[in-house]
Parts: structure tokens; sequence; C-alpha cells
């Protein structure tokens, strides 16, 4: 499900394009970090680990995941990703995750980038259904989340093996029929 262009983010500074390998490094430099690392279900051991992923998050098959990278233009650099980790083309549904480097946290752009990925995805995807999921417990996702207009539907018990180990997580949704939602 690769795209270009990639969705504009309406945030002075930033732009999403997307994933390349030169972003590896950076991204592993933040998801390594305790804080960042607490709320992934992956298990990292170098960079090389995200290699795989950034191939996959280029495919042009249409259930292909989808990641973007989030670029402070001043600097140049990676401030987070975010993209469809799972995608439902038959169903019209994909599931939105997103990460960002805690240099950029409180900066709203987390939820400028959720905005137009998300409004992305019903206008330039004709998706009906974006869905996302939450470990429980991570508070600033479900925050971005409900300020994004995503409905918080329930807890999925042990839903998914988080450094071996059964987690809970919390499922939201945005529909294309929302208010708000782009026609």
């Amino acid at each position: 499900m690769n795209v270009i262009p990639p969705p504009s983010i309406d945030l002075q500074g930033f732009s999403l394009r997307p994933m390349e390998m030169l972003d590896i490094p950076d991204w592993y430099d933040y998801l390594r970090l305790p804080e960042v690392a607490q709320h992934l279900r992956w298990v990292l051991q170098s960079a090389a680990d995200l290699a795989p992923l950034v191939q996959a998050y280029r495919s042009d098959e249409p259930g292909a995941p989808l990641r973007l990278a989030i670029v402070d233009d001043d600097l140049g650099c990676l401030a987070g990703s975010i993209g469809f980790d799972a995608v439902w083309p038959a169903d019209r549904c994909a599931e939105i995750d997103f990460d960002l480097a805690p240099a950029y946290w409180g900066r709203g752009l987390g939820l400028a980038a959720c905005k137009a990925v998300t409004a992305w995805a019903f206008t330039g995807c004709r998706l009906y259904r974006v869905q996302a999921v939450t470990r429980d417990g991570n508070r600033r996702a479900e925050q971005l989340l409900r300020g994004c207009g995503f409905q918080y539907e329930g807890l999925l018990r042990a839903y998914r093996q988080v450094r071996g180990e059964p987690g809970d997580f919390k499922m939201f949704s945005r529909l294309l029929t929302d208010p708000d939602a782009p026609d």
C-alpha cells in the first residue's frame, strides 16, 4: 500500500514521506529508549531488525502495511513515524500506529500527523474504518486518539504478546461517517 505522494501535515516545519532505509538509525535510536520501548510490542536487538519492516512498508501490494516518516524539515531528521501496520482492503479497514521521538512529545505533532493520515485514509484510500490499539496504560496514545476523533470501543484482554507476555490493549476506532470525518 505504498503511497506517493503522502498526505501533508498541518504543522509548519514538518512533513510526511515514505520511510527509507536511511531512517533506520534515527528510528532505532529513539525506539530503544525506555520511555518509548515500554509501549512497543517489538523486540529490537539492533537497528538491523527494522530493515525488513521498512522494506515491507515500501510494497505496492494492496494489503501491505504502510509507514510514513514524520520529518522535522528544519533539522532534516526523523521525528517519528505513523502508518498502517495492518490493512484489510476487502473490509475497507486499516490499523493505524505511530511513534515519536521523546524530544517531540507534547508539541501537537502526533495529533497533527494522526489527523492527516486518518483523513487521507478516508479520502485517498477510500477506507471506511481506521482502528487503533494502545497498550493498556499508554495514556498519551489514548489522549492523542481521542483528540483525533477516535472512539473507545473496549478492552482486549491478553490481545497481543508484549516481549513474550500477553498484554491487554484498548481498541479505538474512527469511521468515515463519524462527525467531522472528511467526505
